[in-house]
């Protein structure tokens, strides 16, 4: 019998997974906020690119990518709640880390949440990216009360 991870696919993302990665945002609120859920996301999935992990045809993750200052970057990526810590974040990690070889750009980045900042969900997801060596590059302040601080990280993407 094969595990669950061997059933979930990791396929580039298109137009027909739009409203998927949208359910899972939407099932997701303590990492996807109001703005993201209405607008942001929305709108980002129309102009970036990613992967997405598909089971049974229906969509359980999804990660959206960018380039920017010399960088791939990382603009979403979630994971359905129950596949959490199984690998499966992971998996899409490495989908956007060749990725950025294919396109010959050697960093992979995104920014969260500052760890400055006391919240659960996000220690969680800052831990997922200590975990596969991302590191801090830069620090902000800025004037949103629910994210008064976010980090800039980044790992070098390796062959």
């Amino acid at each position: 019998m094969r595990n669950k991870q061997e059933l979930i696919r990791i396929e580039p993302l298109e137009t027909k997974h739009h409203c998927g990665i949208l359910e899972i945002v939407e099932r997701l609120p303590e990492w996807f906020d109001e703005t993201a859920r209405t607008k942001s996301v929305p709108t980002d999935l129309r102009h970036q690119l990613g992967y997405v992990a598909v089971s049974n045809h229906r969509v359980v993750g999804f990660v959206t990518l960018y380039v920017t200052e010399g960088r791939l970057h990382i603009g979403w990526l979630g994971v359905e709640k129950e596949l959490q810590r199984q690998g499966l974040g992971s998996r899409l990690l490495g989908a956007a880390e060749s990725k950025a070889l294919q396109m010959d750009i050697d960093q992979l980045a995104t920014y969260t949440l500052g760890d400055s900042v006391t919240y659960q969900p996000y220690e969680v997801t800052r831990n997922f990216y200590w975990k596969h060596g991302f590191k801090v590059y830069k620090r902000s302040r800025t004037d949103n009360p629910g994210c008064p601080e976010e980090i800039w990280i980044s790992k070098q993407v390796k062959p």
